[in-house]
């Protein structure tokens, strides 16, 4: 859902049973540049070949070189991106510095999970939903990418689940323990036989958490399945299902955090603290997908899918009590005709994509964790609605052409009933529907023999508000919030030479952005939203890596190390206001918040054929501007984490895989999440110190 540069995870994903060697299995095997096929803007073909900036993350990525079951230091590594955890199970995801709208969750940043959406109509994606350990792949778009994908600034999301063997039944039990009471189980199982697969995912975490008031409980079962009823026609379900509770302890100030980091928001001569009133988030969702694929001949094909979900939300703050129930239904198809014999071989992609919720929202009065007294009363519909139609043409001379448009419609309806019988007001119907938008994107690639290839291209994006925006936790109804608009510049160069033992992926681009949506906070600390004006957004971003053993070398003449990779990741950011009053202040040219100028991952993969493997990432982040005005800054953060293991098969049918994780190795203080613009100056989360995890996995096969 971004675009990205490449470094280390240039491989593909293969079934955690499949094996390398007789004595040690590999999460993925590694794949040349060339050789990487990748499903952004519905091409399906070599990343090479594909004229956006993307990021791809696989097993080894997500399962093996941190120990901790979250998605937040996978995500990490792509240049672009940046996730954020201020508590346990309190996810925030930027991509290309979106993350100034989002306090809490994500937002404009849409997620599919094989053509199923993720993002409800509301524009909000349930992160913390998915476990980890149950995924297999992630594919990130930077960038607007509404062409193809709707609605939305920020960038894509593509997720898929676990590979499943054919004629294979394959069933692993995991285990883990770590620091501050973090406890986790879970169970796979997997099984293909003839035309059809299975999967089923249960994972359980439970931690006590660093700071006070910051527990967290998640239970989470998937079911995925396909099943080629035809040799033309395929069905696949995905089933989802997470109940989430987690304790939220608030920001500090900066006094407060150097005091005690481990304390939850404390109360003041008029507010409770955190604890107090049993801040947290209780979240039970279900999900449930099918999709209908129907192959015609080798040149037209359609995917068609429908989905229902619905959503059990509460969450008792310093200042009330919101209960939120909501239910969700949407479908999406998309074609795709091939015509590979003309003089210009052109590939069409055309499909709709409609959306809809409905939300029941009450606010109570919070009696130390209990609800209270009504205060208001509710209902929210959201609809979302997109046209698209894409063409990608093979020119002369190694050229390749992609130009896309969609039409895309965003509606609101508000209800408001009253909560008094005595004085009762009638109750409220309000709407808010904006104007249907175009966006179209052009993009040309060339490719420079086998090896290398480079491209251009100009994309536009829109973001209307999401549904937390238009209905904060401030209350009321907010129909004078404007979407965002805004035009993409980019240039990326990327290819491997040396035999494909180092490897690149360069892209910058500049972003201008109108009516920026940014995000403020009254004296209780419940957020609203307002329009801030321009922004312009200038990045690089940048990966690279490279195999001190090349696999040539390793084949001929088979030694102890079977990868040993060096990589590397950064990201230069220049992200500035333009023509922003707040009140009498001018803070046009102020750097937006939260966005650090400078970001630097590296790291080293080594893994031995007798089943060693062992990971070591390093992260430095420059200080960054909390707030519009840019009067305070953040600390710097550097970040040193490895993981040491040992996997190894035990005869033809067993599998062992034991690990042991430590994060902060460098003991810092920092934050790991800040809240911005905060009122009161509480903008830090402190993040663990020094922590360690250890964990098993062992699974059977046959």
């Amino acid at each position: 859902m971004r675009i990205s540069l490449l470094i280390f995870s240039l491989c593909s994903t293969v079934s955690f049973a499949q094996s390398t060697s007789p004595t040690a299995s590999s999460l993925d095997d590694t794949l040349q540049l060339n050789e990487v096929v990748v499903r952004g803007y519905a091409t399906n073909r070599r990343l090479l070949e594909t004229p956006a900036s993307i990021g791809l993350l696989t097993r080894r990525d997500l399962n093996q070189r941190f120990g901790t079951p979250t998605l937040v230091p996978a995500l990490n590594t792509l240049p672009g991106v940046r996730a954020d955890e201020r508590s346990p199970g309190s996810y925030r995801l930027a991509i290309r510095g979106s993350a100034i709208r989002s306090p809490f969750g994500v937002r404009n940043v849409k997620a599919y999970w094989n053509e199923l959406p993720l993002t409800d109509a509301g524009g909000n994606t349930p992160l913390n939903a998915l476990d980890v350990r149950a995924l297999g792949r992630i594919e990130v778009i930077k960038g607007p990418s509404g062409s193809l994908y709707g609605a939305g600034t920020g960038g894509t999301i593509l997720f898929s689940g676990l590979s499943v063997p054919a004629n294979q039944t394959n069933v692993e039990v995991s285990g883990l323990a770590g620091s501050y009471g973090l406890l986790g189980n879970g169970v796979a199982v997997q099984t293909g036989k003839n035309n059809s697969a299975i999967a089923i995912n249960y994972n359980h975490l439970r931690s006590d958490g660093y700071r006070d008031q910051s527990a967290l409980v998640r239970d989470n079962v998937s079911l995925i399945g396909s099943f080629g009823v035809t040799e033309k026609r395929t069905i696949s379900v995905l089933g989802l299902y997470s109940d989430l509770h987690y304790q939220t302890p608030g920001g500090l100030t900066e006094a407060q955090y150097q005091a005690d980091p481990r304390a939850s928001r404390p109360a003041t001569r008029t507010l409770p603290g955190s604890a107090e009133q049993q801040a947290g988030i209780y979240q039970k969702l279900g999900y449930l997908g099918l999709s209908h694929e129907y192959r015609w001949n080798d040149r037209i094909q359609n995917t068609t899918v429908l989905y229902g979900s619905t959503t059990d939300f509460a969450n008792p703050f310093i200042t009330n009590y919101e209960k939120r129930a909501d239910q969700g239904i949407g479908g999406r198809t998309i074609t795709q005709i091939r015509l590979p014999n003309g003089p210009l071989p052109t590939t069409f992609t055309v499909g709709a994509e409609l959306l809809r919720n409905f939300t029941v929202d009450r606010n109570f009065g919070n009696r130390r964790g209990v609800a209270d007294t009504i205060q208001t009363d509710e209902e929210l519909t959201a609809r979302q609605s997109t046209l698209f139609v894409q063409a990608e043409t093979q020119l002369p001379a190694h050229f390749r052409l992609t130009a896309g448009l969609s039409r895309n419609d965003v509606r609101y309806g508000f209800q408001r009933f009253p909560t008094r019988a005595l004085n009762a007001q009638p109750a409220q119907i309000l709407t808010r529907n904006f104007t249907p938008v175009w966006l179209p994107r052009v993009a040309l690639l060339r490719t420079f023999g086998q090896n290398v290839s480079g491209f251009a291209s100009i994309s536009t994006g829109y973001s209307a508000p999401s549904s937390q925006e238009i209905r904060p936790s401030a209350g009321g109804f907010n129909n004078t919030l404007n979407p965002e608009r805004g035009t993409n510049y980019e240039v990326g160069l990327r290819g491997s030479a040396l035999r494909s033992r180092l490897r690149f992926d360069i892209t910058a681009y500049q972003f201008q952005l109108r009516e920026t949506i940014v995000r403020r906070s009254d004296a209780a600390g419940a957020e609203f939203f307002v329009n801030a004006g321009r922004t312009n957004q200038r990045g690089l971003e940048a990966q690279l890596s490279y195999d001190l053993l090349s696999p040539s070398s390793l084949s001929a003449q088979p030694s102890l190390v079977s990868l040993l990779r060096f990589w590397n990741s950064l990201t230069l950011t220049n992200y500035r206001f333009r023509d922003y009053q707040q009140g009498t202040a001018d803070l046009s040219n102020k750097r937006l918040p939260g966005v650090a100028p400078a970001t630097y991952v590296t790291g080293l993969d080594a893994e031995t054929r007798v089943g060693l493997y062992a990971h070591v990432t390093y992260q430095f982040l420059n200080p960054f501007p909390l707030n519009d005005a840019n009067t305070i800054q953040s600390a710097p953060i550097q970040l040193l984490q490895a993981t040491l293991g040992f996997r190894r098969s035990l005869g033809k049918h067993w599998l062992l895989d034991l690990y042991a994780s430590g994060d902060n190795l460098l003991n810092r203080t920092y934050s790991l999440g800040y809240d911005l613009n905060a009122l009161g100056n509480r903008y830090y989360n402190a993040a663990p110190l020094r922590n360690g995890i250890a964990g098993a996995r062992v699974s059977v096969k046959w």
